[in-house]
């Protein structure tokens, strides 16, 4: 199975967002099943919608913020995989 840094992600045409300040909200209408996204979820989010691979999403948040890129990395691996099995993102 392919890493899912190495994927080629997008959001679910079921997926609605709501933003509030640095904070999103995520709602995959068909479940109901929601995703509150703190600020470095949110910019994965807006990278994921830019057509960012995750590996390259990884790159942009080491420059970002102050965080080893081994924990972005892993970080980033559980969210998707979170947003994944929710069918808030699948590959494209």
């Amino acid at each position: 199975m392919t890493d899912i840094l190495e994927q080629h992600l997008s959001p679910s045409r079921d997926a609605v967002e709501s933003r509030v300040g640095d904070e999103t909200v995520l709602l995959h209408l068909k479940s109901g099943t929601y995703f509150g996204l703190d600020a470095m979820g949110t910019r994965i989010w807006e990278l994921l919608k830019e057509g960012m691979i995750p590996a390259e999403i990884c790159a942009r948040l080491e420059e970002e913020f102050d965080v080893e890129r081994a924990v972005i990395e892993a970080d980033t691996r559980n969210f998707l995989g979170d947003l994944k099995a929710n069918d808030i993102i699948g590959n494209a």
